[in-house]
């Protein structure tokens, strides 16, 4: 490749990193900021169509309430006639017939006129009263009950469709109805209905959505109770009012599109506990705008259990709600209103995507303008970068000697010559350039030769560790280091006890402050004390405390310290001849797992690490030896501290359930084992310390 190609890559490089860095930033700066404002006007569109929703289903609400108030007001008039007639005489009885006789006519008895649209056979000229079965009608009663009928047409005419049947019970059972009509149930008593037991129990006007005895329609039905001046209870007065006629009619349709849902629901009691049916609907799609109420009420699906559980904690506490609900297969967003003095309440459901229309062409239209601006960028960044291109080729002309001349250089720099020098000509880019590669060579000469020092220190350093593991009688031992840099402040040894006669041996496991040569050197020194002071046959507590007088004396000031356990297996550390001795020096404890008991055991002890206190008298410890098949573990916090790359912490209830899982294995089995679990925990994040770990296991006989 010729040198002028060379320096015009060179260029190119220089000049487009930037210029791609810049339209990248602007490119993605658009992106983000067109994504945000599309972003939030979806969010502020979805906020104004759920609140004019919410607002919408508050007005049928109050047409509702108004229907409501209108029964409520009508139900207290007839209450009102109904003390007057039954306190004062009678007014003859030819207004009242008996439901017996509806029903024996067939329809209507002679000489009444019948009222159309209605589900039964009923006549407006006169009352029809009933009796539970076994007791005797009371003619005075009903004479008395009869003087209501003008009463009871009045308020039929007043409310139109808002009145199925408007009735007075007593309460020796006796019931006045009008229209008159006859199909009363076998063994219909009202003292058994509940808006009789209501009224009575709330002592005011009370609401109850039930089906009717005698049309098997669902009703809304408002009682209160009828009562004397001396407050003795005379009778209850009810209106029935066929559900679909006490909702209002609201095209919904015209604002969110087809698929919008009204829904009447109850509360109702289940075997399960708490349930939703649904006692009325009303289509949109029909030109009729009509409710519609089924027979029977019908269990209220919702795809989401939690979202029916909203639904009836709303209802039971009187509140409002807005929330998603998936129903059928599609996504709704839902508006509740509960009813006053009912379990029940009108719940609208609008499709999703009705509701998220102006949000969805809001937020693709912002995108669109974005997508346009970001196109003007690109454009602009390609005319940016083929501009460099011919200026980077014209000016290489006017470089290729020196550019020669360094690459010249360079050649002889990467084939091992480091006294190579480039000739340094003019004041420019390009001699800076050349000095810059004079100075750079003396540099990497000095970094190769620190580089070889820290092989050199490295090798020294794992010479310092034993080389292979001992061999004991009846146990199995295995250890290794790994460090995060050459060199590192870890250190682990295995030191036979000479004159034993029982195989014992000295396992020991420190870990100096930081990591690299100083820490290296540091454990050096700890290991090199520890090693001389084995000479007095000293116990591991007077062994430490020892070396910990002796470092205290060098590097008291520097704040470094090493944090040691020193543990020896005496009388060859198997059960029951043999036991464990320890001391710590501020590492962290020993572990023992017993696979026969599948429990985890720690040799803890008091201990300051070495370095910090030259008087500090450390204190031994003791614990029976090693039984077959229990495995020790002592090893430095670079395993449990270990983090991988969201931050999270290896921690010992990993390190222990791979001991755990790996118990039967030989010991170097289970120290891999160890090592991989963790590598694969860091999921290749850097390691910030050391790892060190032994591992002694007694054999199974």
């Amino acid at each position: 490749m010729r040198i002028r190609t060379k320096l015009l890559l060179i260029l190119l490089a220089l000049a487009l990193p930037p210029l791609v860095a810049i339209s990248f930033y602007a490119l993605r700066e658009g992106r983000l900021l067109g994504d945000e404002l599309a972003a939030k006007a979806a969010v502020s569109y979805r906020h104004a169509a759920e609140q004019e929703l919410a607002l919408m289903v508050d007005l049928i609400g109050e047409d509702l309430n108004d229907n409501r108030r209108l029964m409520e007001l009508s139900v207290a008039l007839l209450a009102q006639e109904s003390r007057a007639a039954l306190t004062g005489p009678a007014a003859g009885e030819d207004a009242a017939r008996t439901a017996e006789e509806f029903d024996a006519a067939g329809g209507l008895p002679p000489g009444l006129a019948p009222l159309p649209d209605y589900p039964v056979p009923a006549t407006a000229q006169a009352l029809s009263v009933s009796r539970p079965r076994g007791t005797t009608l009371a003619q005075g009663q009903a004479a008395r009950l009869a003087g209501l009928l003008p009463t009871m047409d009045m308020l039929r005419a007043k409310l139109t469709d808002n009145m199925l049947w408007a009735y007075v019970a007593l309460p020796d059972g006796l019931m006045a109805s009008f229209p008159g009509h006859g199909r009363m149930p076998e063994g219909y008593d009202p003292r058994d209905r509940p808006w009789y037991t209501e009224a009575l129990s709330r002592r005011e006007a009370a609401w109850s959505i039930l089906v009717d005895a005698s049309t098997g329609r669902l009703t809304a039905t408002v009682s209160t109770p009828v009562t004397a001046a001396d407050g003795r209870l005379l009778g209850v007065a009810a209106i029935d009012a066929p559900l679909e006629a006490m909702l209002p009619e609201s095209d919904l349709s015209r604002r969110w599109g087809e698929g919008v849902k009204a829904l009447l629901v109850r509360r109702a009691e289940t075997a399960g506990g708490q349930a939703l049916e649904v006692i009325g609907t009303q289509n949109f799609l029909s030109t009729a705008l009509t409710w519609n109420t089924p027979l029977a009420p019908e269990p209220f699906a919702a795809e989401d259990p939690a979202a029916a559980d909203r639904l009836v904690a709303a209802i039971a506490s009187k509140r409002p709600v807005q929330m998603p609900l998936g129903l059928g297969g599609q996504d709704f967003f839902a508006v509740f209103k509960p009813f006053p003095d009912t379990p029940a309440g009108l719940l609208v459901l609008v499709p999703r995507e009705a509701v998220l229309r102006q949000a969805d062409t809001a937020e693709a239209s912002i995108l669109a303008r974005t997508q346009g601006m970001l196109a003007v960028v690109v454009a602009g960044s390609l005319l940016a970068v083929a501009g460099a291109v011919v200026l980077a080729s014209l000016g290489s002309r006017a470089v290729t000697k020196p550019v020669t001349a360094l690459c010249e250089a360079a050649g002889k720099l990467a084939q091992g010559d480091l006294d190579s020098r480039a000739p340094v000509s003019g004041r420019d880019e390009l001699a800076h350039l050349a000095m810059t590669f004079n100075a750079m060579a003396p540099k990497l000469a000095e970094r190769l030769r620190l580089k070889q020092d820290m092989l050199l220190a490295m090798e020294v350093q794992q010479n310092l560790l034993p080389s292979a593991p001992p061999s004991l009688p009846g146990l199995d031992v295995a250890g290794s280091t790994r460090f995060c840099d050459e060199t590192g402040g870890d250190y682990f040894d295995f030191l036979t006890i000479e004159g034993d006669g029982q195989g014992g041996l000295d396992v020991i496991v420190g870990d100096a402050t930081g990591h690299g040569i100083a820490a290296a050197l540091f454990m050096a020194t700890g290991r090199a004390l520890l090693r001389g002071g084995r000479a007095g046959r000293a116990d591991p507590a007077g062994l430490i405390s020892l070396a910990n007088a002796l470092l205290c004396r060098d590097t008291m000031d520097s704040g470094r310290f090493l944090t040691l356990f020193y543990l020896r297996l005496a009388g060859g550390g198997l059960a029951p001849a043999g036991h464990l001795e320890w001391a710590r020096a501020g590492h962290d404890p020993a572990l023992v797992y017993d696979p026969a008991s599948d429990t985890f055991g720690e040799l803890m002890g008091p201990g300051l690490p070495l370095g910090v206190l030259p008087d500090y008298a450390y204190e031994g410890q003791s614990h029976p030896g090693l039984k077959p098949g229990q495995v020790l573990a002592l090893g430095t916090d670079g395993i449990w501290e270990a983090r991988n790359p969201s931050g999270e912490m290896y921690g010992k209830d990993r390190f222990r359930a791979v001991i755990r899982a790996n118990a039967k294995a030989p010991a170097a089995d289970i120290l891999a084992a160890a090592h991989k679990d963790v590598a694969d925990f860091q999921a290749g994040a850097p390691r910030d310390d050391d790892i060190t770990l032994v591992i002694v296991k007694a054999d199974v006989a």
